[in-house]
């Protein structure tokens, strides 16, 4: 049975040694590879996830090789060679397969440098962490491993090796994610919405009436319940009278509330006041109309 994989005596000394250990009553007819066919895995979903993958790679070889078959449905892996070291290599991922359908961890293969050896120093810990918790990534991890190792040690498969690694790289990555996601950060809080408010005043007038300090108290009221931190308050008068009067008195209005504000417990360093004159109306009048609802001040409160 293992006559061929004997004489690739550059695969690695860790297969070798699992070779010889195995016990399996096919052993003394058949090859790891004929046996797949009929193998019916067992033991954990790790062993049984690596029973799938390193399958797969058994049969990624010349003419054994299923049409477009390759390691994952991704295609992230796909070997064909027809040479005879690729059939030898065939045969040891069958074996391992067949190790994995017992339901016995096979090892991942040794390292063959410093690069691999920090790779299986890697392989090893989430391995150690995430084969119970996050089965089919970790299998995909060490058969990655495992496929980079082994095609190393054939010249014909130094490309098929590199692969190998690029998708160790990304399946590593991926069982270190399931292991440890990143901790997002809270989204901030939704800035507090703006308010309007208005009082209304009457004509050449600012004063302020109960009713409009009833207005001005539920502004303080939203502002202290909803989060703003700050209040615009801009005054306004109709079109009746001079432009320079009107501005004057805007200003005014917009003073008296502002005072009224900051009686009621508003800070006033966080008031900003302005007045408009007629020059942002909010029912639009030719000039000298007295309109009611221009007669104004407008109390914004912002974040």
């Amino acid at each position: 049975m293992w006559t061929g994989f004997w004489s690739l005596n550059r695969l690695s000394a860790g297969l070798a040694l699992v070779l010889a250990g195995l016990s399996l009553s096919a052993c003394a007819s058949t090859s790891s590879l004929d046996d797949l066919a009929g193998a019916t895995p067992t033991g954990s979903a790790f062993t049984q996830a690596l029973f799938k993958n390193y399958s797969y790679l058994a049969h990624s070889f010349g003419n054994g090789a299923p049409s477009g078959s390759s390691f994952d449905a991704e295609g992230a892996v796909s070997i064909f060679d027809d040479s005879g070291e690729a059939s030898t290599l065939a045969e040891a991922f069958a074996t391992k397969a067949m190790i994995a359908a017992h339901g016995v961890e096979p090892a991942p293969e040794p390292s063959i440098d410093g690069a691999s050896a920090a790779a299986r120093d890697r392989l090893l810990q989430a391995l150690a962490d995430g084969k119970d918790r996050f089965p089919t990534d970790a299998a995909r991890a060490q058969t990655d491993f495992d496929c980079w190792m082994l095609n190393s040690a054939v010249d014909s498969q130094h490309a098929a090796a590199d692969q190998c690694r690029a998708s160790f790289g990304n399946s590593i990555a991926r069982l270190e994610h399931d292991l440890h996601p990143p901790v997002t950060a809270a989204p901030p809080p939704p800035a507090a919405p703006t308010a309007n408010y208005t009082v209304y005043f009457e004509f050449n007038s600012w004063s302020l009436s109960g009713e409009q300090l009833t207005v001005l108290q539920q502004a303080i009221a939203t502002a202290r319940t909803g989060g703003q931190s700050r209040i615009a308050v801009v005054g306004h008068t109709d079109t009746a009278g001079e432009a320079d009067y009107n501005q004057k008195l805007s200003l005014k209005r917009a003073d008296v509330v502002t005072e009224a504000l900051v009686d009621m417990g508003a800070r006033r360093e966080a008031i900003q006041v302005s007045g408009v004159g007629e020059s942002d109306l909010a029912v639009p009048t030719p000039d000298g109309v007295k309109e009611p609802k221009n007669r104004r001040s407008v109390i914004t409160l912002l974040p």
